[in-house]
């Protein structure tokens, strides 16, 4: 991983997001204070008019982390 390039994440990866997300939740030692996602909020996550954009690291064309702030617009504006 020397060569990271961080950029948006088009839907088209929606399928590594989810593997990502899937590997980082099996691999949590205590999943007691962790809050999984709905199913709303994955099947939103490429909402860019409501939510915030995802954001992710790629080595070549694979995505090795993301992130984002999920968030309704209509509270991100005040």
């Amino acid at each position: 991983m020397n060569n990271l390039v961080y950029k948006k994440i088009k839907e088209t990866d929606k399928e590594q997001v989810f593997n990502l997300i899937q590997t980082v939740l099996d691999g949590l030692e205590n999943k007691k204070w962790f809050i999984p996602y709905e199913q709303w909020e994955l099947d939103n996550m490429f909402d860019d008019k409501n939510y915030a954009p995802l954001y992710g690291a790629y080595d070549g064309n694979k995505l090795v982390r993301n992130g984002s702030i999920i968030c309704f617009a209509r509270y991100a504006r005040r």
